[in-house]
C-alpha cells in the first residue's frame, strides 16, 4: 500500500515533467499522473511473476529429468517439496494475480534465463537444501523458503533493477513500494487462502488517489502565485540559481498548507523536507525548511492557512 510521502513523490515527478513539456493540458498531465501510479501495481505483479516464473522452472526441471531416455530412481520419484510449495501453488492459481498477469501483460519473455540462473545458484544455497531435505514440512516453512529466496536473490539483484528502469522510468524510485506489497502478501497468506483470495490493494482507499490529483492540479492552477510568495521570501537569492525540485516542493507544501486541511502544518512541513534529502541538493531540507517557515507565519496571519480541528496549526 503507498504511503502518503509516495504519492506525494509521484506529483513531483508530474510537475517535474512538465520542465520538459509545460504545454501539457491539466486534465491529460492528471491522466498521466494517475497512470504513472497504476504502474507500481504493474511492477508488483513483475515481481509475483518472477516467482511463479520459479516455480514453473522448478516443474520444468522436474519433468525435463523424468523424461531423460536413461532417467534414474531420483529422476523418477524427484523430492517434490519446492514444487509443491504451498504459497507458489497459491499464487499461481490466484484468480486476481492471473487476472492482473492477462490485463497488463505481464510477462518475463526473454529475461527468463536471468530466473533459471538465479534459481540455480539458490539450489546451491545452505537454506534450500536444508529445506529441501527436512523431515517435516509446514506452511510455515514453505513461506519462509519463498521469503528467503525473494530477499537474497530478487529484492537486491542489480539485474532486476536495471530491467525495471529499462520499462519504466521511475520503477527505480516505486520498488520499494512494490516489493512491501510482495512481503504483505506472503505474510498475509494461510490455510484460509484460496484462489478468490485478493491480493494487496496499491491505495488505502479513493481518497489517496484524490489527494494526488487535487495537488497536482492546484500546483498547476496556482503556480504563478506560489511562485511569487517564494520569490518574496528569496530576494537575495536569483531565482534560476535554485533547484528546479526544491521550487516544486515548496510549491506543493504551499498547496498542502492552504488546500488541504485536515493535514496537520507539522505533518506537511516535515513531509517536503524529508523528500528534499532524497530528491535534491545535501543542503535542500535546511533551505526549504526555513523559507516555509516564514511562509508558514505570513499565510496563517492573513488566514489562508485554515486547518480543522485543534493541534493542526
Amino acid at each position: 500500500m503507498l504511503s502518503r510521502r509516495h504519492i506525494r513523490i509521484k506529483v513531483l515527478q508530474a510537475l517535474y515533467e512538465l520542465g520538459k513539456d509545460d504545454s501539457v493540458d491539466i486534465v491529460v498531465g492528471i491522466r498521466k499522473l494517475q497512470r504513472s501510479i497504476d504502474r507500481i501495481y504493474e511492477l508488483f505483479l513483475f515481481e509475483l511473476q518472477a516467482l511463479t516464473d520459479v516455480h514453473q522452472i522448478a516443474l520444468e526441471q522436474i519433468e525435463q529429468k523424468r523424461n531423460r531416455r536413461l532417467p534414474s530412481e531420483e529422476d523418477l520419484n524427484p523430492n517434490l517439496r519446492f514444487a509443491d510449495n504451498q504459497f507458489l501453488c497459491w499464487l499461481e492459481n490466484n484468480d486476481k494475480f492471473k487476472w492482473g498477469s492477462d490485463r497488463f501483460k505481464i510477462n518475463w519473455g526473454e529475461e527468463k534465463d536471468i530466473l533459471i540462473r538465479i534459481f540455480k545458484e539458490f539450489q546451491e544455497s545452505p537454506e534450500y537444501q536444508d529445506y529441501m531435505s527436512a523431515e517435516e514440512n509446514t506452511l510455515a516453512d514453505d513461506k519462509k523458503i519463498v521469503k528467503i529466496f525473494y530477499g537474497k536473490h530478487i529484492v537486491h539483484s542489480e539485474v532486476f533493477h536495471q530491467l525495471y528502469e529499462e520499462k519504466e522510468l521511475h520503477w527505480a524510485d516505486d520498488l520499494d513500494a512494490a516489493q512491501m506489497m510482495v512481503a504483505k502478501t506472503l505474510k498475509s497468506f494461510d490455510e484460509k487462502c484460496d484462489e478468490s483470495t485478493a491480493l494487496p490493494s496499491l491505495l488505502k482507499d479513493t481518497s489517496d488517489m484524490e489527494f494526488a490529483k487535487v495537488l497536482y492540479r492546484d500546483c498547476r492552477q496556482n503556480d504563478d502565485k506560489y511562485a511569487e510568495l517564494i520569490h518574496a521570501k528569496t530576494k537575495n537569492w536569483e531565482m534560476d540559481r535554485i533547484a528546479q525540485i526544491d521550487i516544486l516542493l515548496m510549491k506543493m507544501a504551499l498547496s498542502e498548507l492552504i488546500n488541504f486541511n485536515q493535514i496537520p502544518v507539522k505533518v506537511s512541513l516535515n513531509e517536503y523536507i524529508e523528500i528534499s534529502k532524497e530528491y535534491s541538493t545535501p543542503k535542500s531540507g535546511n533551505f526549504i525548511n526555513g523559507i516555509l517557515d516564514k511562509l508558514k507565519i505570513d499565510l496563517s496571519e492573513s488566514g489562508e492557512i485554515k486547518k480543522i480541528g485543534r493541534g493542526l496549526l
